[in-house]
């Protein structure tokens, strides 16, 4: 497996094998990307879908960058613009026991394999957005400066009746820098689309 797109069709076997129906699909950063994957190859499963600062389409010009480098940044950087309080990603990974740090290597493998060429995309997902049909929520920080809320407004004119909503006070991840405020989103959301 070496593309988001076989993740795609092993989560729907998954899904299959689990006996999913009516799930919500619920994806943030890389999985939101993968979330949109699974979504425009079959909805069936599903009942809702919340992408949450998701990555994986480029919208604008080849030139142009909608997803920042986030491999080529130093840490202090890339702090500043993932988080809207840098502070609340600061981690001491010397702290860390051996098996927390070795799952964090391991992520960052992953994230590294499927989202390095094309960088962090798949130039193909942008022309399929339109399949999903199913209430479709994006809960984007506000200040976040990895995928702004423009990038933001681009994935919701995609998706067919899709609402962004931006979350203040938090960067690119808004469900641990505002957890309460993600989940009122998210419950409301819930409760509106039933």
């Amino acid at each position: 497996m070496g593309a988001v797109d076989d993740l795609a069709y092993l989560y729907l076997d998954l899904a299959a094998e689990l006996g999913l129906d009516d799930a919500m699909l619920v994806g943030a950063c890389f999985g939101g990307w993968l979330a949109a994957e699974i979504m425009v190859r079959s909805t069936a499963r599903f009942s809702q879908l919340v992408l949450v600062d998701p990555l994986g389409v480029k919208f604008v010009g080849r030139d142009e960058r909608d997803i920042t480098d986030m491999h080529a940044l130093p840490r202090a950087e890339y702090l500043k613009l993932a988080w809207a309080d840098p502070a609340k990603g600061e981690v001491d990974f010397t702290r860390l026991p051996d098996g927390e740090l070795a799952a964090i290597v391991r992520g960052r493998e992953a994230f590294a394999l499927y989202g390095w060429k094309p960088y962090m995309h798949n130039p193909r997902l942008k022309h399929w957005l339109h399949r999903i049909d199913r209430p479709t929520l994006l809960l984007w920080g506000a200040e976040d400066r990895i995928v702004t809320p423009a990038y933001g407004e681009s994935w919701r004119r995609a998706i067919p009746n899709a609402r962004l909503e931006l979350i203040a006070s938090a960067g690119h991840f808004p469900h641990w820098e505002q957890p309460e405020a993600f989940v009122a989103r998210l419950a409301a959301f819930v409760e509106g689309s039933r």
